[in-house]
């Protein structure tokens, strides 16, 4: 497994996100023509103690298909399908990395997926505190 190296991204002016109201289950959707964004409660979504490195619930509750991620400063996290056992792990893993450099976030947990390539490809995000 690589490194992870958390980025930050500035985005100045929205992403839109498909509306797939009859798509599958979030973590077998792939979009047709853009990305699918899915926001989950952070809150909702952790496990474990709070003094401890935040591990994730599974399965994540409660995601919610957004149509535009706004504009804003955000840590995201990018890999491709097969990097991590599942795409649990691999939002797991920016959350602690997050926790191990001390970067403070807020607001909800969202994942982007996209088709680069032919491969669907995940980012993670949180919006900076």
């Amino acid at each position: 497994m690589e490194e992870t190296t958390i980025l930050e991204l500035h985005l100045l002016s929205a992403l839109q996100g498909e509306q797939a109201p009859d798509s599958p289950a979030w973590p077998e959707a792939s979009p047709t023509r853009e990305s699918l964004l899915w926001a989950f409660n952070f809150e909702q979504n952790l496990s474990g103690s709070p003094e401890d490195a935040p591990s994730l619930a599974r399965p994540l509750r409660g995601p919610k298909l957004l149509s535009r991620l706004d504009p804003g400063n955000y840590y995201f996290l990018q890999w491709r399908e097969g990097s991590y056992g599942t795409i649990e792990d691999g939002m797991e893993d920016f959350l602690r990395q997050l926790w191990w450099e001390g970067k403070t976030c807020k607001g909800p947990l969202i994942l982007r997926v996209l088709n680069e390539e032919g491969r669907r490809t995940f980012q993670v995000l949180r919006s900076l505190a």
